[in-house]
C-alpha cells in the first residue's frame, strides 16, 4: 500500500520540541515500510532539513507554515495549523501525495475536506485533548468529516467521546509501541553511574506545566533528607526550563538536581538504562511513551495514579497520589532503600515493555489500514 503520514514534526535531521509525536511517527513510518508498504512523510521545517529529503528510505516533503516563517510568534493564534493545511493543498505540494492509498494524519489541519474530494481515505491520530480553541475546532471538523480515528489509549478514547462527541464505533485504540532493540538494559553506562552515584532518578519530557515537574522537585526536598546522595537528572527542554532551574535553587536542592536540557538519542538511551528509577509526575498524557522506553531499558517507573500511565506501568513500578510530593517522595525512598524490590520491578518492567514491541503494534496498524481501504 502507498501510505502517506502527515505530521507537524518529524525527528530528522534533528529532534525538536515534540518528542512524543516525533518518536511515534518515526517508528510508525519505519515499521510500516519494513513490512512492505510504500511510505512517505509530509512535514514542516520545524526540525530543519530540506524541502525534498529521504530518511532511511522514506521520502519526505517539507512545506512552509507560519511557525517556519515567524517562529514562536505563530503560537499566539495557533495559525500554523491553518497555514500548514492551506499550503499542503497547493497543487505543487499535493502532487506528492495524490497517488496515496491512504493518508495518516497526525496533526490537525484546515481544509481536510479536500481529501474527500480526491477520494483519498484518511486515518486521524489523536493523542490527548488540549484546551486550545483553534486546535479544538480543527480537530472536531477533522474527526467528524473523516470518521476513522486511531487513538492511543482508552483514556484518550474517552476524551474523544467527551469533548468531540465522536461515536465509539469510529474510534480504534492502538497503543504506542517501543523499539525494544533500541531501548534495552545493555545501554547501561559505567561512566554515568560513577558520575552520579548509586541513587539515580531520571525524568525525561517537555518542561511544561502538565508534566508537573515542580511536584517532583518538591518531592526531592524530602528524598534528600533520607538519602542525601540521591541525584535527580532531568532531560528535556521547554518554555519553563529556566523557571524550574530557579525553583530547584530556591528549594535548596540544586546540588542534587541536574538539568541537562535536550539530550540526543545515543546519550538518552544510556540515561534510561543507567538510572535506578524513572519518575514521571505528569497529570495528563494520551499514553506516556517515555514510560515504555524506561521499562524497556530495565528501569522501574513511578508515575501518578492516573490512567493511562498507571495502567501501562502495572507491576513494573509504583504509582503515587497525583500532585502529592510527599507521597511521591515516600515511594522513591521506599524503592531506593529496597534493592531486592527494585530488581523484581526491573524484571516486570522488561516483560511489560516486550508486549508493546513496535513489530507487534505495526501488524495491528496494518490490519486496520487494510480494513479502511476495503
Amino acid at each position: 500500500m502507498k501510505i502517506t503520514i502527515i505530521t507537524h514534526a518529524f525527528p530528522y535531521p534533528k529532534r525538536g520540541d515534540f518528542y512524543g509525536t516525533e518518536r511515534y511517527v518515526e517508528n510508525l513510518g519505519l515499521y510500516l515500510k519494513g513490512i512492505g508498504n510504500d511510505v512517505k512523510v509530509v512535514t514542516t521545517f520545524w526540525n530543519g532539513g530540506k524541502r525534498n529529503d529521504i530518511y532511511k528510505g522514506i521520502p519526505i516533503l517539507r512545506i512552509l507554515d507560519s511557525k517556519a516563517l515567524f517562529g514562536e510568534r505563530a503560537y499566539t493564534f495557533f495559525s500554523h495549523y491553518i497555514t500548514f493545511g492551506l499550503n499542503l493543498f497547493r497543487k505543487k505540494n499535493f502532487k506528492f501525495i495524490k497517488d496515496s492509498d491512504i493518508v495518516i494524519l497526525k496533526t490537525a489541519i484546515g481544509f481536510s475536506r479536500f481529501f474527500k474530494k480526491k477520494k483519498i481515505p484518511i486515518i486521524s491520530v489523536f493523542f490527548h485533548y488540549e484546551p486550545i480553541p483553534i486546535l479544538n475546532y480543527l480537530e472536531k471538523q477533522l474527526f467528524n468529516k473523516h470518521k476513522n480515528i486511531i487513538t492511543i489509549s482508552n483514556s484518550s478514547k474517552s476524551d474523544l467521546i467527551k469533548y468531540y462527541k465522536i461515536e465509539e464505533k469510529y474510534i480504534k485504540v492502538i497503543s504506542i509501541g517501543v523499539d525494544v532493540i533500541k531501548f534495552n538494559p545493555s545501554k547501561r553506562s559505567k561512566e554515568i553511574r560513577e558520575k552520579y552515584g548509586n541513587n539515580i532518578l531520571l525524568f525525561s519530557g517537555l518542561m511544561v506545566p502538565r508534566k508537573r515537574v515542580p511536584v517532583l522537585l518538591e518531592a526531592m526536598t524530602y528524598v534528600i533528607k533520607k538519602i542525601p546522595d540521591a541525584k535527580l537528572i532531568l532531560t528535556g527542554k521547554g518554555r519553563f526550563l529556566n523557571y524550574y532551574k530557579k525553583l530547584s535553587k530556591s528549594l535548596g536542592i540544586e546540588k542534587n538536581t541536574i538539568f541537562l536540557g535536550f539530550v540526543e538519542d545515543d546519550e538518552l538511551l544510556q540515561y534510561y538504562a543507567s538510572s535506578d528509577i524513572f519518575v514521571f509526575p505528569s497529570e495528563k498524557e494520551g499514553f506516556g511513551q517515555v514510560l515504555l522506553e524506561a521499562m524497556a531499558s530495565g528501569t522501574p517507573v513511578i508515575c501518578a495514579n492516573k490512567p493511562p500511565m498507571s495502567e501501562i506501568v502495572g507491576n513494573g513500578g509504583r504509582t503515587f497520589k497525583l500532585n502529592d510530593p510527599k507521597d511521591l517522595s515516600q515511594k522513591i525512598i521506599e524503592l531506593l532503600n529496597n534493592r531486592n524490590e527494585l530488581a523484581n520491578l526491573r524484571k516486570n518492567a522488561l516483560k511489560i515493555a516486550k508486549n508493546y514491541d513496535w513489530a507487534h503494534i505495526t501488524e495491528i496498524y496494518n490490519n486496520y489500514i487494510k480494513k479502511i481501504r476495503k
